[in-house]
């Protein structure tokens, strides 16, 4: 049991946590130079499925602070182009690499158990889910809850209310004391906290960034073909 125990607290501490952050003046003059929104998906998809930035930091930094920075003004305007980009992010998701904060420049490869199992998110219109799995056929742990989107905004809201072990629920467990130590809130559980949300910064067929409500941390996601939710859940 130890196994599933570590691995949610893990869960609830890993989390992509408003602020855009500080741009130093050469990426602004990169931008200025005529950097485009093809440039930039490009460099992220291609991190996104290598799952280093070893030697492309300042490149996939430059990429994906344009589309964080510039997504309202330029490159999601309208409600259409909104509603496309949060239908884009529906699946299942595997995390390939992370900015712990706003205060960050530097990604790096996640999780560090890579090497025997994954973590993935999977994004429906209403259930939000995250979990730890060594293929598509078998979830060691996950955690979900139902979750809204607000367009508009680009945000998915989520609560974590289910803890799976294998893909079975656990019933009567309180995850509420692992989401307080996660928020570093010791408070009882009748205390109103605000909801877990991330932003949409980027979704393609092949890889999605966003940015979490918290401290400003990004995450980059490659996109798994196959559905984690069977696995996860037990759908």
């Amino acid at each position: 049991m130890m196994l599933p125990l570590s691995c949610l607290l893990l869960l609830c501490s890993w989390s992509v946590c408003c602020c855009e952050g500080y741009v130093s003046p050469a990426i602004r003059e990169r931008w200025a130079a005529g950097y485009t929104k093809e440039e930039a998906i490009q460099t992220i998809e291609e991190c996104a499925e290598e799952g280093d930035a070893l030697n492309t930091q300042d490149d996939l930094f430059c990429a994906v602070k344009y589309l964080d920075r510039f997504g309202s003004s330029l490159h999601y305007k309208d409600d259409k182009v909104k509603q496309e980009l949060m239908a884009q992010c529906q699946g299942s998701w595997e995390l390939r690499l992370a900015l712990n904060s706003d205060r960050d420049q530097e990604f790096y490869p996640h999780p560090e158990f890579r090497s025997f199992a994954m973590a993935f998110i999977t994004v429906e219109d209403d259930y939000f889910g995250k979990g730890i799995a060594p293929n598509p056929t078998f979830c060691f742990v996950s955690i979900a809850g139902p979750s809204t989107q607000n367009y508009k905004t680009r945000q998915v809201f989520m609560e974590y209310e289910d803890y799976y072990i294998n893909g079975r629920t656990v019933p009567g467990w309180d995850l509420s004391y692992y989401l307080r130590g996660y928020q570093r809130n010791w408070v009882s559980t009748e205390r109103k906290r605000p909801p877990l949300a991330f932003t949409v910064i980027m979704a393609t067929e092949n890889a999605m960034v966003v940015r979490g409500s918290k401290t400003g941390g990004i995450a980059i996601f490659r996109r798994i073909q196959d559905d984690m939710r069977p696995a996860a859940y037990g759908v």
